[in-house]
């Protein structure tokens, strides 16, 4: 299929703006664009770009933030999650799951998550 140069133009803008891919679609879709290209195109660019979508926040998740080695700590420094936490459940999603790092911090907050629960359910 031809997808539109002005949709890969416009798509390839509010991916620069930082938008998540999952937000582009809709955009796309509400300026208009013909949704079979829309889709094709945005399903191109995840393979083909292995696009990480952000996670979605909200009130009940927490990012976490690893410093891997080779990166260095600055104030310019663009922050990304690592790892999500739910804070009802306690379930872990591991974001960069190809980092080292990751798997052991992620490990010691399953391990903190564990104390804390036995703690809570001792004292009530």
């Amino acid at each position: 299929m031809d997808i539109d140069y002005n949709l890969v133009q416009r798509a390839q803008m509010l991916l620069t703006l930082d938008h998540p891919l999952t937000h582009v679609r809709e955009i796309l879709l509400k300026e208009g664009y013909p949704q079979e290209q829309v889709i094709e195109l945005m399903d191109a660019t995840e393979e083909v770009l292995n696009y990480l979508v952000p996670p979605q926040y909200d009130k009940n998740k927490i990012g976490i933030d690893i410093l891997h080695p080779g990166e260095e700590k600055t104030q310019g420094r663009k922050p990304t999650v690592d790892i999500l936490i739910d804070k009802r459940s306690g379930r872990l999603e591991l974001i960069t799951s190809d980092q080292p790092e990751t798997w052991r911090v992620a490990n010691e907050v399953r391990k903190a998550i564990k104390r804390q629960r036995k703690a809570t359910k001792y004292y009530h």
